[in-house]
């Protein structure tokens, strides 16, 4: 009998791996960006990747179904381009909370996917997501942004490399909150049809 409580729950999302050159053009915006540390929760480099879904607390008993939601949104999308833009903030006014870089190549077709996450994982009863999918990578969580607006000024001013990927599969990933961050496991891979 399954648990009903969430002590065995998996937190999961939906992704898209990066390579390592994109990798390293977010590393060079930070590095741009060095002198707010003090106030940004950095992204990880090895914990970088664009996240197209976030399930949340899933019990066991529905990986099967979460697995061939899955294969079904890679099956109807085709191979996607990744390509680095610009560097900007959410809210898009006041206090900076995150600290994003945008995706300009084929950000249509990852949202296109992005969307087909939201249908095919809200047949299964998961919440939609309220905003609508804008394709970003979180470069950093800002704690408390005492910047007087410089923080800000200086994001408008990071030029970002315009590193490229042609992303071949999607991910499932599981996420476990720990002390010193979250740690990241990979629990299925799935492989993108010719998108029709």
């Amino acid at each position: 009998m399954a648990e009903t409580g969430n002590t065995s729950a998996l937190r999961l999302f939906v992704a898209i791996e990066l390579n390592e050159r994109i990798r390293a053009a977010m590393g060079a915006v930070r590095r741009r960006l060095a002198e707010f540390d003090r106030m940004v929760r950095w992204t990880k480099p090895e914990q970088m990747h664009l996240t197209l879904k976030f399930l949340g607390p899933c019990e066991d008993d529905r990986m099967a179904e979460i697995h061939e939601a899955c294969d079904r949104v890679a099956q109807a999308s085709g191979p996607l381009e990744l390509k680095l833009s610009d560097c900007g903030c959410f809210p898009p006014h006041g206090r900076v909370r995150v600290i994003w870089v945008g995706l300009d190549a084929g950000a249509g077709d990852v949202a296109a996917c992005g969307e087909s996450c939201e249908s095919r994982f809200a047949d299964l009863g998961f919440s939609r997501e309220q905003r609508d999918f804008s394709p970003h990578l979180t470069l950093g969580r800002v704690r408390d942004d005492r910047s007087d607006g410089r923080l800000r000024a200086a994001l408008a001013d990071v030029a970002v490399r315009p590193e490229h990927k042609t992303a071949t599969e999607l991910l499932l990933m599981e996420s476990e909150l720990s002390p010193p961050g979250a740690r990241y496991a990979v629990l299925g891979r799935f492989r993108f049809g010719s998108g029709g």
